[in-house]
């Protein structure tokens, strides 16, 4: 969905605070005293000062009050310090990451990023991460390449080694580079929910949420939920995006994407992933209308006969035709088939052709209902696959996105009732 004329579309146009006022404002209010947190942090009383005003500033609100030498947050305070403390968390670990260090050095390192690294560094790096090279990261940022470059030489020297390799053409990140990238978006992100957060707070609701939708979740359950939520927020910019799920969680470990919805990954998922079940869907094999298997009782031998659509090798649907395969010999050496996470192109290859697939009746309810594909007469074991979210495990959401995920509940609850 477009974007409403004026609005912030992402971290590149947004004022970003200085970590280390961030930093900053959480000392003062851990321990009631901008005294104190001055002298942590290094700098003068004056400069403590000026530093909270600043945030105040980029925040739009005021932080703390003061009463006498105690220090204690607003209400808006509350908001921006919890926000911080997350994005200093991420920062930091970045530093069991760094390798070529000892124990001790790589736990510094951390705290070196939220020492010494500057927001614009954190931001450079993370658009370097998301577009793939340093001129498409200038692109996105409105800079100059060189500045892009400048930025992430200069947070390379804070981790203290190389965070970027390969030759000038082809510069791709180190396996430390990549995961520094992925805390920083992710610091960076914390801080774009706390400005969200605080416009909520003002009854706002126009921050962005991005929503990485798997096959299944593309025909009626993410587009019912994002329906409702516009119907609720209607100045609420959401972006939905399709693609591989190892690509899609790619993009949420970047801040990228705030969840993945579809089918999960149970105890095959990766580390760092939270699931969320909403309901069971099953699978089933499916043809166009007057296929020459349609109306059949049918045999192992009769499915081994025509070729076959498949989902990609990472989805859940792949594993149920690969044990089908293996019990009715399915994929012939002499005959090639076709792999595809398009929905677009499973239907039209199913309409033009006498190939077969595995697929939910969810996911072609409108050529089922009007007699255009058939399941047909083949009963299937353990064909069940879960849908549900998937998120990063240390995900906060925010108002817009916790309204999302209840709209996303109610969707599921109409699609569990249909299935009756």
């Amino acid at each position: 969905m477009k974007a409403r004329e004026g609005v912030v579309e992402d971290i590149s146009a947004i004022m970003l605070p200085n970590l280390r006022h961030l930093r900053l404002l959480d000392v003062a209010v851990s321990e009631s005293s901008l005294t104190a947190a001055a002298n942590k942090v290094h700098i003068s009383q004056p400069a403590a000062s000026q530093a909270v005003a600043k945030l105040s500033e980029v925040f739009g609100a005021r932080l703390i009050e003061r009463s006498g030498n105690n220090v204690t947050a607003t209400p808006e305070g509350e908001i921006v310090v919890k926000r911080a403390r997350r994005a200093l968390e991420h920062l930091r670990a970045t530093g069991p990451a760094l390798k070529g260090r000892k124990a001790t050095d790589r736990a510094q390192a951390g705290d070196m990023l939220v020492r010494f690294a500057s927001t614009a560094q954190l931001r450079a790096v993370s658009a370097f991460a998301t577009s793939g090279s340093f001129a498409a990261a200038a692109r996105k940022l409105g800079q100059a390449e060189s500045s892009v470059q400048r930025a992430c030489r200069d947070i390379e020297r804070i981790a203290g080694q190389p965070l970027f390799e390969g030759g000038q053409r082809k510069r791709t990140l180190t396996a430390a580079g990549q995961r520094l990238a992925e805390q920083a978006s992710l610091a960076l992100n914390e801080i774009t929910l706390a400005q969200a957060e605080l416009r909520e707070r003002a009854g706002v609701f126009d921050s962005h949420l991005v929503i990485g939708a798997l096959p299944l979740a593309r025909t009626q359950l993410v587009p019912r939920a994002v329906v409702n939520l516009m119907a609720r927020h209607p100045a609420a910019r959401i972006e939905i995006i399709d693609g591989a799920y190892d690509a899609l969680v790619q993009q949420m470990r970047l801040g990228a994407c705030d969840f993945i919805i579809g089918a999960l990954r149970g105890a095959d998922r990766a580390k760092g992933l939270e699931e969320r079940a909403l309901f069971k869907d099953s699978l089933c094999i499916v043809a166009r209308a007057g296929h020459p298997l349609a109306g059949c009782n049918l045999q192992g031998a009769d499915l081994a006969r025509f070729p076959w659509i498949l989902p990609r090798r990472d989805a859940p649907a792949r594993h149920v035709f690969e044990r089908l395969s293996a019990q009715h010999g399915l994929e012939d050496p002499a005959r090639g088939h076709v792999e595809t996470g398009s929905l677009v192109v499973v239907r039209g290859l199913l309409m033009d052709s006498d190939a077969l697939t595995l697929i939910s009746l969810s996911q072609i309810e409108y050529e089922y209902t009007q007699g255009l594909l058939v399941p047909l007469d083949f009963a299937l074991e353990d064909a069940h696959r879960v849908i549900g979210i998937t998120s990063l495990s240390s995900a906060l959401p925010n108002r817009l996105q916790r309204n999302f995920l209840e709209f996303l509940q109610e969707s599921s609850t109409r699609i569990k009732t249909q299935k009756r």
